[in-house]
């Protein structure tokens, strides 16, 4: 009683030892060896599961079927797939359980198309139930197919809101898995909205995997907060196998670089057991290229020449069931649809659906690497032989956004006879947003684009980009919005500002510093005042030098910004850590203190 008290109860490993001490004391109780043996897998002890079921299966007992897939199940858990396998092959094949078993193992070794099937199989068994409906969803989603899933997980959902008008309601438990599955294909398909409205569903965060979606879907709010999430999920017993990949590439996103690399040696037996292999080489070359880039180079050298010929290969089976999808029998009719009709074009619609799917597979797994690569050559300002590595990769990667985005800006880099190409890939990337949302581009894209306007006498192609940005972003209301505010508008006139004080046209670059910052309750931060200021600095080191003398409607206009920027930036500090580590420093460094502090040296220079 008190051992089935225990495991009611999810003491899993407390029911485990009563159970023991049952089976030794009533040695043939074959029902008290499966309970322990069950308990032990509950509590996570697959290697003591697999080993006492092994020992307790004898094939005349009418518990061996149960006792087999315990076993299978705590193989499969220990990464055993060959001896999970054997195993099923022991137990009864039209059993439904045996059935989802074999899907699971298939799933766990990444044949999706297999595991779907056989859930399929399970469900004509079975009848529909939550947790195989779930399944299948989740076979849709990773061979991304996005809208089968999500109308599986939409049944979920509608089945629970349902049924809680009457007795009886879904398990609470597949009604959650169904939730983060739509939020994950949400956030996938760019409906970023739609995924934040299906998290918010949530009261509470209820388990690891919950606060995993949670913070990926809202990570652009709040960055730091997200990345604190991510490293106490880390910390969990069971987390997400994505954690540790994601709170990698957010740190390297932020240029927390000495974080990422410290987290990816602490945890590197799970960066190895969790990460793909083609994923673990690629943060081992990450952080390679923090000491030594020329071994970085030599590891993604090696990385990108094991892919190339699967994309030439996946290219030319593309091509192979394009012709299979499209050559009718010359005496076929005419179609009258576009669907296919006849069993061999449906047969090649499936093959150009399937090698397409592999094309993009592999692709997703060659373009970190090459703009890895190529970033390796920008920091060296290397920017010709980055070009040069990008368009070696053109045939494969045009379609991809990251590839337009960093070609757009090896072109920029190279300045005055690369503007016309940059503006090319900017605006190629920018298409592929029309449909989703504009401020989804990274607001430097769209930064250096009007800046190449700019730059080739394009000033009303620059103005019309800019006045859009503002009308989207108050279109979303990010004015009155501050967990949701963006800083595009004010990043691309920041932008153009520098860019006219670099060189040398301080009135105008100057009137664009200040215009960026308007309103200064949405746009004010410690990134935009770090860059605002150094171009007012700038200004007044040439003032100093006599080397610029400023006008008077100009110095009025600097004085008032800097008065505005006082009365907004008071709560605002400038370095955090200053209080603590300056003895002469009593309160820390503020906005308002520089700003009042750059008033005074403007006032005393143009005196």
């Amino acid at each position: 009683m008190i051992a089935y008290c225990c495991y009611h109860n999810e003491e899993f490993a407390r029911a485990a030892e009563f159970y023991e001490t049952l089976t030794d004391i009533f040695q043939e109780s074959e029902e008290y060896r499966v309970y322990y043996v069950q308990s032990l897998v509950k509590c996570g002890s697959y290697l003591d599961a697999s080993r006492v079921a092994a020992s307790a299966v004898m094939s005349s007992s009418p518990h061996s079927q149960r006792l087999r897939l315990l076993q299978a199940h705590a193989e499969l858990e220990q990464g055993m797939m060959p001896a999970c396998s054997t195993t099923l092959s022991q137990c009864f094949e039209d059993n439904p359980e045996t059935i989802i078993a074999l899907a699971t193992l298939d799933f766990r070794e990444g044949r999706f198309d297999k595991a779907l099937e056989t859930y399929k199989i399970a469900q004509q068994v079975m009848g529909d139930q939550p947790m195989l409906t779930y399944c299948v969803a989740l076979c849709h989603y990773n061979l991304k197919d996005y809208d089968e899933a999500l109308e599986h997980v939409e049944e979920i959902i509608d089945e629970r809101r349902d049924e809680q008008m009457g007795s009886h309601c879904v398990d609470i438990s597949f009604f959650v898995e169904a939730l983060n599955l739509k939020a994950a294909v949400l956030f996938t398909a760019k409906k970023y909205e739609a995924a934040k409205n299906t998290m918010s569903y949530f009261n509470e965060n209820l388990d690891t995997v919950t606060i995993h979606n949670d913070v990926i879907v809202h990570i652009e709010e709040d960055p730091s907060i997200g990345m604190q999430k991510l490293e106490f999920i880390l910390q969990q017993q069971p987390f997400p196998p994505e954690t540790l990949s994601n709170l990698l590439t957010l740190y390297i996103k932020h240029g927390q670089d000495d974080l990422s690399a410290e987290t990816f040696e602490t945890n590197k037996h799970l960066a190895q057991e969790l990460l793909p292999p083609d994923v673990y080489a690629y943060f081992d070359a990450i952080m390679m290229s923090l000491s030594c880039p020329e071994d970085a180079q030599t590891m993604l050298d090696t990385q990108i020449a094991k892919l190339i010929p699967k994309l030439r290969s996946g290219k030319q089976d593309i091509s192979k069931a394009m012709n299979s999808a499209t050559n009718r029998p010359a005496t076929s009719r005419p179609a009258t649809s576009s669907r296919p009709t006849t069993a061999a074009e449906r047969k090649g619609q499936r093959a150009l659906t399937v090698a397409n799917k592999e094309f993009e597979a592999t692709l997703d797994r060659f373009i970190p690497a090459l703009c890895l690569q190529a970033r390796l050559l920008w920091d060296r300002k290397e920017y010709s032989r980055a070009e040069e590595l990008l368009r070696k990769s053109a045939d494969f990667c045009h379609d991809s956004d990251a590839w337009c985005m960093n070609m757009g800006h090896v072109m920029f880099a190279q300045q005055d006879d690369k503007f016309e190409e940059s503006i090319e890939h900017y605006e190629l990337l920018l298409k592929s947003y029309a449909e989703a949302d504009l401020l989804k581009v990274p607001a430097v894209a769209l930064a250096n684009m009007c800046v190449a306007y700019v730059m080739t006498n394009q000033n009303e192609a620059a103005e019309s980009m800019i006045k859009t940005v503002e009308r989207e972003e108050q279109r979303k209301g990010n004015f009155a919005n501050k967990d949701e505010r963006t800083y595009h508008s004010c990043i691309i006139n920041l932008v153009i500002g520098t860019l006219y004080c670099e060189r040398g046209n301080f009135e105008f670059g100057i009137s664009r510093i200040c215009k960026c910052m308007a309103p200064f309750e949405k746009n004010l931060c410690q990134d935009t005042w770090f860059y605002t200021k150094r171009c007012f600095l700038a200004l007044a080191s040439k003032i100093s030098k006599m080397m610029y003398l400023i006008n008077d409607d100009t110095l009025q206009d600097i004085l008032c910004f800097f008065s505005d920027v006082e009365s907004n930036g008071i709560d605002i500090i400038t370095e955090k850590e200053a209080s603590h580590s300056d003895p002469l420093q009593p309160e820390p460094m503020t906005i308002a203190s520089e700003a009042r502090q750059l008033r005074s040296i403007f006032i005393t220079l143009c005196a």
